[in-house]
């Protein structure tokens, strides 16, 4: 399993990368129909961006919120993972 700090510091550096890419601008193109969004409501970061975009929130608070959505998504799926190792085996592979 991956280390918690590296993890987190990898999911701030990868919301960062998608803000470069566009992810405001995509946010931006469904506000619109954002009322009606369905299943991209539900996107990890994306309720965030449209809170900045509708004047709620800062763009370093949709940002900064986005990540520990993220955070607390990694951590969920850690702990669904650990209940479910039991039984493994765990392999030490050298680096």
């Amino acid at each position: 399993m991956a280390a918690r700090d590296w993890l987190n510091d990898r999911i701030a550096r990868r919301f960062e990368v998608m803000m470069a890419q566009g992810a405001l601008d995509e946010a931006r193109a469904a506000l619109p129909r954002w009322p009606r969004a369905g299943g991209a409501a539900k996107a990890i970061g994306a309720p965030e961006l449209i809170a900045h975009l509708r004047g709620e929130i800062t763009r370093d608070a949709a940002i900064d919120a986005a990540i520990i959505a993220s955070r607390q998504y990694a951590k969920r799926q850690r702990t669904w993972l650990r209940a479910q190792r039991d039984g493994w085996t765990d392999l030490h592979i050298p680096v």
